[in-house]
């Protein structure tokens, strides 16, 4: 059983795998610029649209920016 040092030092590790995944998608998004949807694009301006059509907002806002 591991100790609870090894258990925090394999979460910390798995913490900052996820926030270098999010800063290379927002480095691409930047580097890419406006663009359309695109299939196997892992910026984060394609993430977000491809969550929006897999789940779509449950109510619809009133006001729009």
């Amino acid at each position: 059983m591991k100790s609870p040092e090894d258990l925090k030092k394999i979460l910390e590790k798995d913490r900052m795998l996820i926030f270098e995944m999010i800063d290379a998608s927002y480095e691409l998004a930047t580097k890419k610029g406006k663009h359309p949807l695109e299939n196997g694009c892992n910026c984060i301006s394609c993430v977000n649209k491809r969550k929006l059509l897999i789940k779509q907002p449950e109510k619809k806002w009133k006001f729009w920016l």
